[in-house]
């Protein structure tokens, strides 16, 4: 078990060097961050996730989805909605100045 360990931490050092030089590479270029609030109940979500999956593998673009849960009520619960991405969601709106989302 102690020959484990120094190797453990070997890896988790290189795989630090790796991530920290792909980092300092990719700073050089801007990033934008797209971020989609989605549900399994919405019927105007699917369109909206094609767009992500257009843009998700431009060059400075990273596409995240977040499935929220405020479309539960419809009666098809999201196996993916989680409360803390329908937090997420709710926290941009009042610096944006909407009332929902």
């Amino acid at each position: 078990m102690t020959e484990l360990k120094p190797r453990i931490g070997l890896l988790a050092g290189a795989a630090f060097a790796a991530l920290a030089a792909t980092l300092n590479a990719a700073s050089a270029e801007p990033l934008t961050v797209v971020e989609l609030f989605t549900s399994q109940g919405c019927s105007s979500c699917p369109p909206a996730n094609a767009n992500l999956i257009k843009i998700k593998d431009r060059p400075g673009v990273l596409a995240l989805s977040f499935n929220v849960t405020y479309w539960d009520y419809l009666g098809w619960k999201d196996s993916f909605g989680r409360q803390e991405f329908t937090q997420r969601q709710v926290a941009y709106e009042p610096p944006l100045g909407h009332d929902g989302p």
